[in-house]
């Protein structure tokens, strides 16, 4: 029986089919616009959502719920009805050859709120067999034991929850950051632009509804840029001239400084003291300037970054322990992992090549070389940064550390395989290509970290078999 799952945020419904290649549909956010007479939703909505800002709905999914809507969504429509056509674009669109289908919902979702997306759901023909918290699927996609923190952004609030992973993926609990969002950081970042316009050019793109509509949506390739360099060129058209400025990393930090800080603050509370936690961070939060970074400032963390299906492909993967036959589905907040190996992260090598093409007779490397000095693999991961915590095995780097984050990325022996976590906000590169997530390292590999950086080599050091007869 082939089985879709479906992730369904405010930030974006994400469905996919495929848990093995781990590739999913782009997400829809979770934007409804009325146009003369027509609802239009998802991203056809929220490119218009600048143009005509009164027609405009996205708070449907956080707020669901079956009160009358005012304004334009005339009709007695209600958010209810907005979310219903939402779903039922995604669906027409992804559902081809699914016969049974898992939601992956936020665990901040009300008993009400659970209950009308699954009865939603069925109105529009899903076939759903199984409800998960998002979270916990995303850990099931692939994650550490131990303490879990799944970080991440919807377009209203933040959302932070604390798992434990051993035999088993346990959902502790879950806290909201109510005034920090996605739509929020979006808003200060264009207002920021838009006053770097004003007093470098004297063009104020926010004055006239095109422009300002353009700025938007220029907004997530600039944060994509500015993720990885120092400064992003911008341009405006507007109509007549062509307006340009050449846009600084921290001046985007600068505008969302106190926001940046109350989701640290969020993970902070739910960090025990003492405890190591992993932080995982939807691609949401990692795909942002220097948030990655802030959070790898909290002390006794590592970051662990995910894919913007990973609720997907977790849900797919752990699909037997998340299906029932009750007829009130039960919301599922803890995965038992019977088959650890199906549920480990996957690991992609830097080239196109895969995993098994490149282990080959001895290319298991023993040791990290960093300048004269060989340090052992071993399942204690080895931690690389310009600051690992004391109480870690790790690799303090030092000179030309630009781009290097205090706990960059870690290296570490997995059954068989010695594969390499990146942490960092800037990135990992082996063999000169940005590693996504994780990667399995072989013999000869070249680990660079950082800009110009630091290169560490992958060696095997030889057994020794004793003296040679003649």
């Amino acid at each position: 029986m082939s089985t879709i799952a479906i992730e369904i945020s405010d930030a974006g419904i994400v469905a996919g089919q495929d848990a093995a290649k781990g590739s999913c549909g782009p997400p829809s956010p979770g934007f409804a616009l009325v146009d003369d007479g027509a609802l239009l939703t998802g991203a056809a909505a929220l490119a218009m959502a600048r143009l005509k800002p009164r027609q405009v709905d996205n708070r449907f999914w956080s707020e669901l719920d079956t009160v009358p809507l005012p304004g334009p969504f005339r009709g007695k429509l209600t958010r209810t009805d907005l979310a219903h056509a939402h779903l039922s674009e995604v669906w027409e669109r992804s559902r081809a050859g699914a016969e049974a289908a898992i939601l992956a919902l936020p665990g901040t979702a009300s008993e009400s709120q659970l209950g009308l997306t699954l009865g939603i759901a069925r109105a529009c023909g899903v076939p759903v067999v199984g409800v998960v918290d998002a979270a916990v699927a995303s850990a099931a996609a692939g994650s550490p034991r131990g303490t879990l923190l799944h970080v991440d952004l919807q377009l209203h609030r933040a959302v932070v929850t604390e798992m434990l992973r051993d035999t088993e993926i346990v959902r502790r609990q879950a806290r909201i950051g109510d005034a920090v969002g996605l739509v929020a950081l979006h808003d200060a970042w264009v207002k920021r632009i838009a006053e770097i316009f004003v007093r470098s050019t004297r063009f104020d793109p926010l004055h006239a509804a095109p422009t300002e509509q353009a700025l938007y949506d220029r907004l997530p390739q600039l944060l994509q840029v500015l993720r990885d360099d120092e400064t992003a060129h911008v341009e405006i058209d507007a109509g007549s001239k062509l307006h340009a400025i050449d846009l600084r990393r921290e001046d985007l930090l600068d505008a969302v400084e106190s926001l940046y800080e109350g989701i640290v603050q969020l993970v902070r509370q739910l960090k025990r003291s003492g405890e190591q936690a992993t932080l995982l961070l939807s691609q949401r939060v990692h795909g942002l300037p220097g948030l990655a970074q802030r959070l790898g400032q909290i002390g006794d963390t590592a970051l662990l970054p995910l894919s913007s299906g990973a609720a997907v492909v977790g849900a797919l993967k752990a699909a037997p322990a998340i299906r029932s036959d009750d007829e009130a589905l039960p919301f599922v907040t803890c995965l038992p992992l019977g088959q650890e190996a199906a549920l480990e992260a996957e690991v992609r090598p830097p080239t196109g090549k895969s995993a098994a093409a490149r282990r080959r007779e001895g290319a298991r490397p023993t040791h990290l070389l960093h300048g004269e000095i060989a340090h052992p693999i071993n399942r204690v991961a080895l931690l690389l940064g310009v600051a690992p915590p004391a109480d870690r095995r790790g690799i303090r780097l030092t000179g030309s550390t630009s781009g290097i984050s205090r706990s960059h990325c870690s290296v570490r022996l997995d059954e068989e395989r010695v594969v390499m976590l990146d942490h960092s906000s800037h990135g990992s590169f082996v063999n000169g290509q940005r590693v996504d997530g994780s990667v399995e390292l072989v013999v000869g590999d070249r680990l660079r970290l950082g800009t110009p950086g630091i290169e560490l080599r992958l060696i095997r050091v030889a057994e020794d078999d004793g003296p040679a007869h003649g």
